[in-house]
């Protein structure tokens, strides 16, 4: 049997358009179709991410932006219990479209939102109460403490927005409807920007005024999402049925949510352990080189996110014609996606190395943190070539229900190797006479490069299994 008659006999298991186009398009257009707006999305967020900590640098001061980078740990910490409900919640969704199975598709959908409003409002609550310790534990100092508890204490009280906004947009691209995801998130995007000016510059709120406008935003985007699930015409809305209160769902949500969520906290642990170690090596100067690692995180989210987009587009495609049963469409979306996402970090990472010292005079006019971001810049992001495909890789394995192989990729990074070098080599630099912060920021080049093999690895043994399941449909 040919690819095209497997494509035609899966078709016609599919009333809705959505699924049939899923099952028969061509897998480059269905992932340009399907990423395209994931990648602007992204994009957007990534610039808000960026005029968000170039209005604080210019609208406050240096220290604001060392404030920031403190809460970054505790905003990973969130991002990772978004991510246990929302890719997990996506995955299942994806599978039960491609199953044709409507109700499980809504039950999945109803114990999203369930678990999103109760992540909001634990954090909300745990967050407040502890909030002073908490950031002292993740490297605050008297200087940026104040900063750092001013922008969080209003990011925690939008908590459950927040979540249930993200929640509401990974449903809204799972069920086929990336470019209304995109819109989502482009609404949220753009009024951050503007309030972010208007509050910051306009009204001298500062960090609050920073926190209030990316609450604001999201609680615009997130009216645009629940009119969206209103409508009782998607695949999936809101529904009865996902008034029920499913243990076995929200167990198999946890399981493919994992991943992300240990990348998350991993990625918080090893935020506090980079921000301690620069404190301690860097003498007088840490605060300013944790507002150095800053900048540079962000200047690095900027790819991440957008590789994140592809990985998105990717997601409910793999999703389906793994439910489908339809292999060959499985691998052949994956090196599309590996491609793509190989060619943007290479590209970035050699505009970002030549450009570094404008690069960082966005963020600050403080001269001596200028002169300490750009070699940081070109250290930090010296493997991203190879990063793009890691990334891939981990969304592919959760794609395809193989939760415990991306858990391994994400925490094989952070934990495994990261940690270990961060607590080595920054003590061996500087018994070299190299300077213990400059072993801080070789330490993440070095485990990109360790984990990168690692996901090739595992990667190339699961495109051979499903290239003999493909041979197996066709009668090779």
């Amino acid at each position: 049997m040919t690819q095209a008659e497997l494509n035609a006999r899966a078709a016609a298991q599919y009333s809705d358009e959505r699924s049939k186009q899923l099952a028969t398009q061509p897998v480059g257009r269905l992932l340009l179709q399907f990423a395209t707006p994931s990648i602007i999305a992204m994009a957007a967020s990534s610039i808000y991410n960026l005029c968000d900590s170039i209005f604080i640098g210019q609208g406050v001061n240096s220290m604001a932006i060392a404030g920031l980078a403190i809460t970054f740990p505790l905003m990973n910490i969130s991002h990772a219990f978004g991510a246990l409900v929302g890719v997990g919640g996506s995955a299942q969704t994806s599978v039960r479209m491609g199953e044709n199975n409507q109700h499980q598709a809504l039950m999945v959908f109803g114990n999203v939102i369930r678990l999103d409003l109760f992540v909001g409002l634990m954090l909300a609550c745990i967050g407040l109460f502890f909030l002073d310790p908490i950031l002292r534990l993740f490297g605050a100092s008297d200087v940026t403490l104040p900063y750092a508890r001013d922008y969080m204490q209003i990011i925690l009280v939008g908590s459950v927005i927040s979540h249930t906004f993200l929640g509401l947009n990974d449903q809204m691209r799972a069920s086929g409807n990336p470019k209304r995801a995109m819109c989502a998130q482009l609404i949220a995007v753009v009024a951050n920007i503007v309030l972010d000016a208007l509050f910051i510059f306009g009204f001298g709120w500062g960090m609050r005024g920073a926190a209030l406008a990316t609450v604001l935003g999201q609680l615009m985007a997130w009216i645009f999402t629940v009119r969206f699930f209103c409508d009782k015409r998607n695949f999936v809305h809101f529904s009865r049925e996902g008034l029920i209160l499913r243990t076995d769902i929200i167990r198999d949500i946890i399981s493919i949510g994992l991943s992300p969520f240990c990348m998350n906290v991993c990625a918080c642990l090893v935020v506090v352990l980079i921000n301690r170690s620069l404190l301690e090596h860097g003498g007088t100067d840490g605060d300013m080189y944790i507002g150095v690692y800053g900048i540079v995180n962000r200047v690095a989210m900027l790819l991440v996110l957008m590789v994140m987009g592809f990985g998105q587009g990717m997601q409910p495609i793999v999703g389906f014609n793994v439910g489908a049963r339809l292999f060959h469409r499985v691998n052949a979306v994956l090196k599309f996606t590996y491609m793509f996402a190989t060619f943007i970090m290479t590209l970035g990472y050699v505009l970002m190395a030549i450009y570094a010292r404008p690069l960082a005079g966005f963020f600050t006019n403080d001269e001596q943190m200028i002169e300490l971001c750009v070699p940081v810049i070109r250290i930090m992001l010296c493997i991203f070539p190879l990063v793009g495909g890691q990334m891939i890789t981990s969304t592919f394995f959760q794609s395809i229900r193989q939760a415990k192989k991306s858990i391994f990729i994400s925490t094989t990074r952070q934990m495994l190797i990261l940690v270990p070098l961060l607590l080595f080599l920054p003590d061996f630099f500087a018994g070299q006479g190299w300077g213990g912060v400059n072993g801080v920021w070789w330490s993440m080049p070095i485990s990109d490069l360790i984990s990168s093999v690692i996901a090739g690895t595992l990667l190339y043994l699961q495109l051979k299994r499903f290239s003999k399941l493909t041979d197996v449909a066709m009668g090779k």
